[in-house]
């Protein structure tokens, strides 16, 4: 789990990689790395539950699985397009800032809540607690790096967004472990 002071370090290093992307792509990039990374990780980590749960389940389980991903991966992504959207018009929205932010948060929970009926496990596979200060954090430091935002060229925003989107967009639930599935014997 990732503690709320981290969640605001990781947003104010969002922010400063922001601010600083016109000097130096490199290390705005890795420093944005490191500002998405509650974001990032938990994808990586929903992705990994996904594919090794693939291996084991039956059609039918695959079915709820590939259900309760798509509902996850939808939020996600809608959640990591606001933040592309606000870096590419320079503008950021408290309210679909907040409404990403629960509209992720209840899908993290679903996705458990699924999961732990396949698995028959009680705890939380794909960690949400980070949701809400991160939306929190975002909104907060936003007005102190927009305007360098909106002053950056057309490359650095362009090559500012694509490591955004590498960060934090999430797979489809087909693209995760596509070898074929060994039958039951």
């Amino acid at each position: 789990m990732i503690s709320q002071a981290s969640n605001r370090r990781w947003v104010v290093a969002i922010f400063v990689a922001l601010a600083i992307a016109g000097c130096s792509h490199k290390s705005a990039s890795s420093q944005i790395s490191s500002g998405v990374a509650p974001f990032s990780t938990t994808r990586n980590h929903a992705i990994g539950v996904v594919g090794a749960t693939k291996r084991s389940l039956g059609p039918e389980d695959m079915n709820t699985l590939a259900v309760a991903y798509t509902d996850l991966q939808e939020k996600a992504n809608a959640y990591a397009s606001f933040m592309v959207e606000a870096v590419t018009t320079s503008s950021f929205d408290p309210a679909r800032n907040a409404k990403y932010a629960s509209d992720l948060g209840k899908a993290i929970a679903n996705f458990n809540k699924s999961y732990d009926a396949l698995e028959a496990i009680h705890a939380d596979v794909v960690a949400g607690t980070w949701v809400t200060p991160f939306a929190q954090t975002l909104q907060a430091r936003w007005s102190q790096y927009s305007d360098v935002i909106a002053k950056m060229s057309p490359q650095t925003k362009a090559a500012l967004i694509a490591d955004l989107k590498r960060q934090t967009v999430w797979p489809n639930y087909e693209d995760i472990a596509t070898e074929a599935v060994a039958p039951k014997h």
